[in-house]
């Protein structure tokens, strides 16, 4: 709103400096109003959270639009794109409040996904730059809108799978989200995403300072859902959607490793990985010993190396 009445190039500093206080007096207030968790009966050490605040996504998800709405340019187009982060955000502090049944939970995850889908084809561009391999092609809508549902889907599960442990979540989605805007930056693709990645990466910093360990301060399934949602429309709108699969490279491992543990065992009727516990971060702290801090430590540093190396690619490539 004020970019619009006041045009001014100060709003890129002014904006995230206003949302981030925002941000961290509307966690400090209105945290007593969140529902407590109530502990994973089958997470390692789940009963360390039960009590906590949980759902503090819905706050900071709320705020970061809040901030978006007065200090940048929203087109329509991206205003239903947030519209669905936020639903996603809404659906999961329902569930934070009053746990839903895995069928409504698997029903909501799909309709996100192919309203994600659909609004993604027709926003971002279809045609694919795998940088590195120098490869260009162009995906039919029928096929983009699948292969994007498919995406939100599995990152909605694997930010979801992976909230498990202080700081880990918050702290794989900034490096990701970090990730995303410096490759948009590169790539010189000036977009309001851009705007978005920058505004979540200000409101997750808040909410980490509340969730590093000992936490008091969960941001539930209302935080991680809407978060994974961003997090594909981020790959989506880098123009090469595969980025994803090493970019979250750690969030697909922790995540994804339960999500197909289960599948496999359902579809064979058999036991499968059964020495692996599932999430990765939960074999970790069991079968390894690893403390809470080590786990977020470690996967932070592993993820670091990652997106690390990658970078590094994409600078060098031009040149070779």
């Amino acid at each position: 709103m004020f970019a619009y009445l006041f045009p001014t190039k100060y709003w890129l500093l002014i904006g995230p400096l206003v949302t981030l206080i925002l941000t961290a007096v509307a966690l400090k207030r209105q945290s007593s109003k969140l529902p407590t968790d109530g502990g994973r009966a089958f997470a390692v050490d789940g009963a360390s959270a039960k009590g906590k605040p949980t759902s503090a996504g819905i706050i900071f998800i709320c705020v970061m639009f809040v901030g978006l709405g007065l200090f940048t340019k929203i087109t329509w187009q991206y205003a239903i794109m947030y519209l669905c982060s936020l639903v996603a955000a809404v659906f999961g502090f329902l569930d934070d409040k009053n746990p839903w049944p895995a069928m409504k939970k698997a029903m909501t995850d799909i309709f996100i996904s192919l309203g994600s889908a659909v609004l993604a084809s027709f926003i971002f561009t279809r045609t694919i730059d795998i940088f590195m391999l120098g490869i260009s092609f162009t995906i039919p809508r029928p096929l983009y809108i699948f292969l994007a549902a498919c995406l939100v889907w599995g990152s909605i599960n694997f930010t979801n799978a992976s909230d498990g442990v202080d700081g880990l979540c918050g702290s794989m989605s900034m490096i990701s989200t970090a990730t995303f805007l410096f490759m948009a930056i590169m790539k010189a693709r000036v977009t309001m995403m851009n705007n978005v990645m920058l505004y979540l990466l200000v409101v997750l910093g808040v909410y980490m300072w509340f969730n590093v360990h000992p936490s008091t301060l969960l941001m539930g399934d209302s935080g991680s859902q809407a978060i994974g949602v961003l997090l594909a429309f981020f790959a989506m709108a880098s123009g090469n959607p595969f980025a994803y699969l090493i970019i979250c490279l750690p969030l697909i491992l922790d995540g994804g490793s339960s999500l197909f543990k289960l599948a496999v065992c359902r579809v064979t009727k058999k036991k499968f990985m059964s020495q692996i516990r599932t999430p990765l971060h939960d074999h970790c702290r069991k079968e390894l010993g690893w403390a809470n801090q080590k786990v977020t430590e470690r996967f932070t540093l592993i993820h670091l190396l990652i997106v690390g190396v990658y970078v590094a690619l994409l600078i060098i490539q031009p040149a070779a």
